[in-house]
């Protein structure tokens, strides 16, 4: 997992009783991941900033150079910095390896 893969965001489970779960798909790049924190910092590409809730469970998909990698969590915090639109993701369950055939 490197700098600038490409990551994509789905809602998995929403955690406020009457949220509506999102179907969108959120894309952007992995800008940075922080080992000590099981967090990865995702630049988003062109979803704002409050379509992405605080308040739900993630399904988190990082396309690297030799594979495919997956994991769950929720999004801790969202900021603009210099970099553009950033998210603080908080992995929970590490990753596994999707198969593509």
């Amino acid at each position: 997992m490197r700098t600038g893969d490409n990551v994509t965001l789905k809602m998995k489970q929403p955690l406020v009783i009457g949220m509506v779960l999102d179907e969108e798909v959120y894309e952007g790049k992995l800008q940075h991941f922080d080992e000590t924190e099981e967090c990865c910092f995702i630049l988003l590409r062109e979803a704002m900033l409050t379509d992405i809730s605080l308040d739900a469970v993630y399904q988190c998909e990082i396309n690297t150079k030799i594979e495919r990698i997956s994991c769950t969590g929720r999004v801790r915090e969202r900021y603009h910095d210099a970099n553009g639109k950033t998210i603080k993701f908080e992995i929970k369950n590490g990753f596994s390896k999707i198969n593509v055939k």
